[in-house]
């Protein structure tokens, strides 16, 4: 439990800085500070990528471990003459998790609190079709107080600052079940992830084979963005990707605007430890990841020497992450994603759990302790 709460207040932390795709400053300044103390060398990019070496031995391979920095979110997109906010989002935000919500409008004179407008339940409640449907998003609107465009200007709001869910982080039930819910924990959980295999690293002073380039990167939430810039420059020769994935959650068939999430659709489930993924493609990106069958192998055998928790995820053909596009770096990079089991993705209340959290960290530990001078990562076997 004691490594559960310590998890609890690194994450808390985490959560609590805005990083919706393209504002990813502060938390890359928070991250760059988190890693001085745990890398040989830490560098921020010109995009906003933190990448954190862990030097290994002469000759060895070099691997890169991205998890994404930037979250899903919104954007200001014009003021209108009344002072109601019209806005856009950013990343795949369906309306309906954005509707009736309080938010907050990251701007140069700090936070403003607002709210996105809904039909009053009194009205609603009257007209089966206004309760049971939410406008696209482009009908939508943030009410921030403002009676015209000056008096929201006076607030320092203008078009283009970001937009985010007022939610903090905080423990799902009881601490006891390992369980938190929040905004943004896609992927400030694999954040945590490699801050957590970083300071395993570190604590035990071992030296290993290959290099470990731990990347913090931007804009996954809009293409996969930052991972490729990183790429194309670190040039890694494996890399181990981080990051969140749907779970299953709820219960019944879950067909139609029923919030159960199913196995059928995705098969993960909390608490089990972090999914090694075969197949995942991307439904905002044309491509997806086979991951490479020697590193699923390392990573089960890594696993099961060290009894950690694992599970397979088959096949998630609604979402992909940064190692979908590390592996077109130079002349190919065989590549692999562990997945955190979430729920409620990309909306103001994920719930994922630390104990995955802390599985992931020390599989990735593991995995890269199991590199060696003899380790071959051919596609077949010679």
């Amino acid at each position: 439990m004691e490594r559960l709460a310590e998890l609890f207040e690194r994450l808390q932390a985490l959560v609590a800085i805005p990083a919706t795709s393209g504002f990813e400053q502060e938390i890359a300044r928070r991250l760059l500070e988190e890693m001085q103390s745990l890398a040989d060398r830490v560098e921020v990019d010109v995009f906003g990528n933190v990448n954190g070496t862990v030097d290994g031995a002469p000759g060895g391979p070099r691997v890169m471990i991205p998890a994404h920095s930037d979250s899903v979110g919104m954007i200001v997109s014009h003021i209108e003459e009344n002072g109601y906010l019209r806005f856009d989002v950013v990343g795949s935000v369906p309306a309906n998790l954005t509707y009736a919500q309080r938010v907050l409008v990251l701007t140069g004179q700090g936070p403003r609190v607002g709210v996105v407008g809904s039909k009053p339940g009194h009205i609603a409640f009257r007209d089966v079709a206004l309760g049971a449907t939410v406008p696209p998003v482009d009908a939508l609107f943030i009410d921030v107080g403002a009676a015209s465009r000056a008096e929201a200007q006076r607030m320092g709001i203008e078009p283009g600052q970001q937009v985010t869910w007022e939610r903090e982080l905080s423990w799902l039930g009881d601490a006891s079940t390992g369980l938190v819910t929040g905004r943004s924990l896609d992927d400030k959980v694999g954040c945590l992830a490699i801050l957590e295999a970083m300071q395993l690293l570190r604590r035990s002073g071992d030296r290993l084979h290959a290099t470990a380039v731990f990347a913090a990167v931007v804009q996954e939430e809009v293409g996969l963005r930052g991972a490729t810039q990183a790429a194309n420059r670190l040039r890694p020769d494996l890399c181990i990707g981080v990051d969140a994935t749907v779970s299953q959650a709820g219960f019944g068939t879950g067909v139609g605007v029923h919030p159960s999430t199913t196995f059928s659709e995705a098969a993960n489930a909390l608490g089990a430890g972090p999914g090694i993924s075969v197949m995942d493609r991307g439904a905002a990106v044309p491509f997806g990841l086979f991951g490479h069958p020697a590193l699923i192998r390392l990573c089960r055998e890594a696993a099961e020497r060290e009894g950690i928790p694992y599970q397979i995820e088959g096949s998630m053909p609604i979402i992909t992450s940064d190692a979908a596009a590390v592996q077109f770096a130079g002349s190919g990079v065989p590549s692999l994603t562990l997945k955190i089991p979430s729920r409620y993705t990309h909306g103001p209340i994920e719930v994922c759990s630390l104990k995955d959290v802390a599985a992931t960290a020390d599989l990735l530990v593991a995995a890269l302790r199991a590199i060696g001078p003899s380790t071959r990562f051919q596609f077949i076997d010679s």
